[in-house]
């Protein structure tokens, strides 16, 4: 949706990940609008376009391809009177399965496979996004535990190098601004903004002229600026929050940089103050450890050192006593500042969201809470649907009263 935030400014566009919904099908995304987009958009912003960020993955962007299935999107849209103005391609397979923990992860930036589906994705944009800048979100390189070394690094800025290249290419021949912005998240190449400073220093713009300006045929000067054009950052606060970063912190470092973040990602972490004295609340943390996704933590001691853990499961493995707070991976919504005997960092976002909205270049704002599903896993099907909805309402609302707080 769009929300005036100042005078003399343009809106800002907010809208929530649909990556809580399961999408490995063109039916299944159509299906999803009409289930909830539709009836989300009608209580929010009704009578107004409506702005929606479809997941689409590997086995969607196929079903996609120019054909029947496209060409029901582009009617169903039309029909709602909605636009897409972003897309996650984090997770590229089924995000929805039994089981995703580190698979989220597949196939890595490392691999051309990543960047070969993320060229059909935004060849997908373009021609379903005729008249806006469009955003496409993506995995902050690998899992560091599968390689975190140069050749690594030098593997993963190349295929970033390859998009670049693509959505420039796009932009000459169609006109259309598509920009790849990457997240960084707990144990992947970029958890911070120094690893994607690092990434750039250390090898885009050392290759600009090699993996952009020869395909290109530019200068090396004019490939970095492409580079710098269409290389962003979404800055997910949850993430930041798990590892005791200030979002704002992070924000102004990529700026001094001269990486732009084109979206954000406004997220809930779980906290637990004095983590060690406190076994109730911990009795309730343990009913969030579960088999689906990955949930990385953090405890910061007393002296400040961060004491950390790949999954909810290793939480035992740490000593709490001496630690101050833990923050959790775990999305939890953002209508809620508590869970319980348990806290959030809703705080964090709060201020991302006010720092958003004072910007001269606001990126687009999006709500991902894709955990919805399991948080609501308890109802019979039609309580969970009606659950979902709205919650989804709450969050955009407290998300959309938090801009306009500013």
């Amino acid at each position: 949706m769009l929300v005036p935030v100042a005078p003399r400014r343009p809106p800002l566009l907010l809208s929530y990940e649909m990556n809580v919904h399961p999408a490995r099908t063109a039916t299944d995304l159509l299906t999803a609008i009409d289930d909830f987009v539709v009836p989300i958009r009608r209580s929010l912003a009704p009578g107004a376009p409506f702005g929606i960020v479809p997941h689409i993955g590997r086995t969607l962007v196929n079903d996609l391809a120019p054909g029947e299935h496209r060409e029901a999107l582009r009617e169903a849209l039309a029909r709602h009177d909605l636009f897409i103005f972003s897309i996650n391609a984090f997770p590229l397979e089924d995000f929805h399965q039994e089981r995703v923990k580190a698979s989220v992860y597949d196939p890595p930036w490392t691999d051309p496979e990543r960047a070969r589906i993320t060229h059909a994705i935004a060849d997908l944009v373009a021609d379903l996004v005729p008249d806006r800048p469009s955003t496409i979100s993506t995995l902050g390189g690998t899992y560091r535990a599968w390689g975190d070394d140069a050749p690594t690094h030098r593997a993963i800025a190349h295929h970033y190098a390859s998009t670049v290249v693509h959505l420039a290419e796009i932009e000459r021949r169609t006109g259309r601004t598509i920009t790849l912005t990457v997240e960084p998240e707990p144990d992947t190449t970029f958890e911070t903004a120094e690893d994607v400073v690092r990434l750039l220093r250390g090898h885009l713009l050392p290759h600009a002229r090699e993996w952009v300006g020869d395909p290109l045929g530019v200068s090396r000067s004019e490939a970095e600026a492409l580079i710098h054009r269409f290389f962003e950052v979404n800055l997910d606060v949850c993430h930041q929050s798990v590892l005791f970063r200030d979002p704002i912190v992070e924000w102004r470092a990529l700026e001094d940089a001269g990486l732009r973040v084109g979206k954000l990602h406004a997220t809930n972490a779980i906290a637990m103050r004095h983590p060690g004295r406190s076994p109730r609340a911990r009795q309730e943390l343990d009913r969030f450890d579960e088999p689906r996704y990955l949930h990385q933590f953090a405890a910061r001691r007393r002296d400040g050192v961060l004491l950390r853990g790949a999954d909810l499961d290793r939480l035992d493995e740490v000593d709490l006593d001496e630690c101050d707070e833990l923050r959790v991976h775990y999305h939890v919504p953002l209508s809620r500042a508590r869970l319980g005997r348990l806290t959030t960092t809703r705080d964090d976002t709060a201020r991302a969201l006010a720092f958003a909205a004072g910007h001269d270049a606001p990126p687009h704002v999006v709500v991902e809470t894709y955990t919805w599903p399991l948080l609501l896993a308890d109802g019979e099907f039609a309580a969970r649907h009606r659950a979902l909805v709205d919650g989804l309402r709450r969050e955009l609302r407290w998300t959309r009263r938090a801009l306009a707080a500013r």
